[in-house]
């Protein structure tokens, strides 16, 4: 008879694994080592997760005021600036200016071009390469130790980056070493020019592009974004630091005291014939979807019985490409591509124009349609992010698809019905009139003296937790 005196296959296997554990303090030194280290490691880690008190909240004890009433020291890291014409520099440009209204000091350290003003509130930096078809990209230097001399000369109070990457990241460095507050403005959807980046499309466009935001903007002390679709899109990505949302101002009188004169002269030049003119300002980059503009175009021809033309102001890498589709489809004199221009005369072609046009689905805020409608334009845009949030529909514009039938259908509609065109334009400038650009400079000093009293706030609490 056989007896079942055999161990329990669950004590076992427990006794056989607690063999094979304890086999592993005798077998060599260095399997003793390393499971030392692991049950160190995850005891430190149990330790941290329960015993350790955590405040998730920031420090409420902070006082802007003393930061309010004095006037501020501001470094300001830009990529690209003027006389590069663009968005991106005619911001950084307004904003300095309107600080130093409010008699705060700038230094803006930003890449040298052939033709600049010489000006000693800007630290040019020379240049390693020209980048883009046109070369119109700067690759700054930012190895070079008189940059930072310049900075460290200059003692900020706070440094304002507007790039996450390069000089931005100079920038970032910078206020590191100095222990003052690093704030980043967010201009750019840097997923949507990928075909400016040595990298396989897809590679940028869906993974490097938003783990560098995400990486940078975390690093900084507070982010200002222009409108609430740049927040959500932070926020999404990961982005845990402050996000202040406030929307770029435009110098809303220039775009108001225009001559008459000058605006009939332009007028006769434009449309000779009395056509209506459908502007568009914007960079020529494929970024900007200007090939939909000419898509929409020929529909629009087809369904409006207004003689037109269209007017794109703006140079860039597209140009060749965008000159080529007008010969071929037999556009020519019905699409005018004028160039860069200054940017005084800017409103001079907003007040010449009926409507402004824009297709680009890659801005964050869009900062030529608010100067368009300061002018009395009323838009018509394709509805994407930051357009959405400034572009009020049947009010002071049209947001379509991106759909050259509908896009076509509102334009049509604002070139055959004056009475609606006009109620549309002076909405269009009483919105216009809210981002002057005085409260806009007013708004960033103020989140400047938040970041400084956060930053000193949070100094004891880093200190206690050392």
């Amino acid at each position: 008879m056989r007896l079942d005196i055999a161990q329990h296959p669950f004590w076992k296997t427990l006794e056989s694994l607690w063999l094979w554990l304890h086999s592993l303090f005798y077998v060599g030194y260095l399997n003793f080592l390393l499971l030392l280290g692991l049950l160190i490691a995850v005891s430190t880690w149990l330790y941290g997760l329960i015993f350790v008190e955590r405040d998730y909240y920031p420090s409420f004890d902070r006082d802007p005021a003393l930061y309010l009433q004095q006037p501020l020291r501001v470094a300001m890291f830009t990529n690209n600036y003027l006389p590069f014409i663009g968005g991106v520099p005619i911001s950084i440009d307004r904003l300095r200016r309107g600080l130093d209204g409010l008699g705060h000091k700038v230094l803006t350290v930003a890449p040298a071009y052939n033709k600049q003003d010489d000006d000693a509130a800007v630290v040019r930096v020379p240049i390693l390469l020209p980048l883009g078809r046109n070369r119109e990209f700067r690759l700054a230097n930012l190895f070079q130790p008189a940059i930072y001399q310049r900075v460290r000369a200059f003692k900020p109070d706070i440094i304002h980056v507007h790039h996450p990457f390069w000089l931005g990241s100079a920038g970032l460095w910078m206020g590191r070493r100095l222990g003052i507050p690093v704030v980043l403005t967010y201009h750019t959807r840097l997923e949507h020019y990928a075909h400016y980046v040595p990298l396989p499309g897809p590679l940028f466009r869906n993974l490097v592009s938003h783990a560098l935001v995400k990486r940078f903007a975390n690093r900084c002390d507070a982010v200002v974004v222009p409108t609430e679709s740049a927040e959500e899109y932070l926020r999404m990505i990961g982005v845990r630091c402050p996000i202040h949302i406030q929307p770029t101002g435009i110098e809303y009188a220039r775009f108001k005291e225009v001559s008459e004169d000058d605006v009939a002269q332009l007028r006769r030049e434009l449309a000779p014939e009395g056509e209506r003119l459908l502007l568009s300002i914007s960079r020529l980059g494929r970024e900007k979807n200007l090939d939909f503009l000419l898509d929409a175009l020929h529909q629009l021809r087809k369904t409006c019985k207004q003689p037109l033309r269209l007017v794109i102001l703006g140079e860039g890498r597209e140009r060749a490409h965008l000159e080529a589709r007008i010969n071929a489809e037999g556009l020519e004199g019905i699409v005018l591509l004028p160039g860069s221009v200054p940017p005084e005369q800017i409103p001079i072609y907003c007040r010449a124009a009926d409507v402004f046009v824009f297709a680009s689905c890659s801005e964050t805020q869009g900062m030529v349609i608010l100067e368009a409608m300061a002018a009395g334009l009323p838009v018509v845009t394709v509805r994407s992010s930051g357009i959405d949030d400034i572009v009020e529909q049947g009010h002071n514009g049209f947001k379509t698809a991106l759909d050259k039938e509908q896009w076509s259908r509102q334009v049509c509609v604002l070139l055959e019905d004056e009475p609606l065109r006009s109620q549309m334009a002076q909405a269009a400038v009483s919105f216009a009139a809210q981002y002057d650009i005085a409260p806009f400079s007013q708004s960033i000093a103020e989140l400047y003296a938040y970041a400084l009293a956060q930053k000193q706030a949070d100094s004891p609490r880093q200190a206690d937790g050392a």
